[in-house]
């Protein structure tokens, strides 16, 4: 297995959707070749990142009355003094 070939495997590789053959070829390519260790850490980081990212709820937040007020009445200021 070359460095193009792990690229081209790369998605079943992280997925755990690979063959056996498939994930031997590739953990044997990465003991001997530096660079493509790095692409392999840097997409698992980069998956475990963006997953870590999508479980984040919004957590609705209560706003005051008092602050809906001077907040519309700074907007409304600034867009006067804007020229809007």
């Amino acid at each position: 297995m070359n460095c193009q070939e792990l690229l081209e495997q790369l998605g079943d590789y992280l997925d755990e959707e690979a063959r056996a053959e498939l994930c031997r070829q590739i953990e044997e390519h990465l003991d001997k070749c530096h660079d493509c260790r790095i692409v392999v850490d840097r997409t698992k980081k980069t998956i475990i990142l963006y997953q870590a990212d999508r479980q984040v709820e919004e957590t609705p937040v209560a706003v005051s009355n008092g602050l809906k007020a001077a907040l519309a009445q700074e907007y409304s200021a600034s867009s006067e003094r804007a020229g809007g």
